[in-house]
């Protein structure tokens, strides 16, 4: 292992500035959106609300699911921003071209006074196959420029999940305007049919592919290049098989409720496992840097669970202030993200002179995560974690020598305890 530069500056994603590339696709994906929101409200003022207002209402809830199961190690806000934004450009490109062409392409099947109309199997795939190549773009886009933030299936389907929301946000817009031609009951259908479950199945079907991409992304991406595939041709089966249930009803749209039912319990389940591994790695890799003094036994205990985290955060609120707990979620961040590094570097993902670089960033900003965090006390604290061991977190106090009395026996252990060091 190289050697330990102490004077590390922390680097990495907690850049203070953006990319000017990230900068210049946000402006474009919103521009894009803005457009077609123009365009519907161009039909209509009324219905163009009615849509926007409806299409909104599901994605607070799936958005804040999607960002709990990102809690272990979160990702930049900037990447996941651009995803969501990404989604809803490409549904927003898509019902343009429909539009200037005088068909509803974005709708499969199309809407119809009554309900919904029969589209032939070739229209289903096609569509769903424009959408989720689309929707793939921005993901593999973001495995060349930014492999180091996927390093699992966690990461795959949380990318996967923003820009299938941002998709459908947009998507759902489109359908809820071209309802509210046909009155109320239309609106209701829609609602029911689509607009819930649209966003969930959106997310979901990315999710397939955003998981191929994070397997590319922890392998290489010339062996990893088939599960990408593989991941794409799962989203386009399942977004085809659901485009054509809406328009059987009755069993086979229940049949089809209750596979995508069963895909999602399977994502599901891989998020969980791709947790425990992580919990592995840092159990796994963190102790090396004990002898450091950044880390302690007590505080890789804490990192292991959730649960265990977020009372660390709690506490750090308790005591810190605000200030606090950005210093323990930093602290937290950092120590994560080393652990997967060693990982990386095992797997040959990163040369040596990288992963010594990111390394000392990394434990860098853990100092300074905890440094900042006992300047903020005003009394020396024992963490909940530490109650029978040593943290980072905890101000050590030194005897004066001048007033030390060598002749009195030693303070038996835990004595300490008494004034809440």
């Amino acid at each position: 292992m190289a050697p330990i530069d102490p004077q590390a500056v922390p680097a990495g994603r907690r850049a203070d500035h953006l990319p000017i590339g990230f900068i210049v696709g946000v402006a474009v994906c919103s521009l894009v959106a803005l457009g077609a929101l123009a365009a519907v409200a161009a039909g209509g003022a009324l219905s163009a609300g009615l849509g926007l207002t409806l299409a909104l209402l599901p994605i607070p809830a799936l958005l804040a699911a999607v960002l709990y199961l990102d809690r272990l190690e979160p990702e930049p806000r900037s990447s996941l921003v651009f995803t969501f934004l990404w989604g809803a450009g490409a549904a927003a490109v898509i019902g343009l071209i429909g539009t200037a062409a005088g068909s509803h392409m974005i709708t499969t099947p199309a809407l119809r006074s009554g309900g919904f109309a029969a589209a032939s199997p070739a229209a289903d795939i096609g569509v769903a196959v424009l959408e989720e190549t689309l929707m793939a773009i921005a993901l593999v886009g973001l495995l060349l420029l930014r492999p180091q933030e996927i390093d699992g299936v966690s990461d795959g389907v949380v990318y996967g999940s923003m820009v299938g929301l941002g998709f459908a946000l947009i998507e759902n817009i489109y359908y809820y305007t071209q309802a509210s031609h046909y009155g109320f009951a239309d609106v209701a259908t829609t609602f029911v049919l689509r607009g819930v479950v649209s966003p969930l199945c959106q997310a979901l079907f990315a999710s397939l592919i955003g998981a191929g991409v994070a397997y590319a992304a922890v392998t290489s991406l010339r062996r990893g290049v088939w599960a990408i595939g593989v991941g794409w041709a799962a989203a386009v089966a399942l977004h085809a098989l659901w485009n054509s249930a809406l328009t059987a009803g009755g069993g086979r749209l229940a049949l089809t409720y209750a596979i995508l039912a069963a895909v999602l319990i399977l994502v599901v389940g891989a998020v969980i496992v791709d947790r425990q591994r992580i919990i592995g790695l840092i159990r796994r890799y963190l102790p090396q840097y004990e002898p450091t003094g950044v880390i302690t036994a007590s505080d890789i205990a804490m990192l292991s669970g959730l649960h265990a985290r977020r009372q660390a955060r709690v506490w750090a609120r308790l005591h810190g202030g605000l200030g606090g707990l950005r210093d323990m979620s930093e602290f937290q961040l950092s120590a994560t993200e080393l652990a997967l590094l060693h990982r990386r570097s095992d797997r040959g993902l990163v040369d040596d002179a990288a992963f010594a670089e990111r390394r000392d960033g990394l434990l860098a900003a853990m100092r300074s995560a905890t440094s900042t965090f006992l300047s903020r006390l005003r009394a020396p604290l024992r963490p909940p974690w530490a109650a029978y061991g040593q943290s980072s977190f905890q101000r050590v106090l030194k005897a004066n020598p001048a007033t030390s009395q060598p002749d009195q026996p030693p303070a038996q252990p835990g004595a300490d305890l008494a004034d809440g060091v």
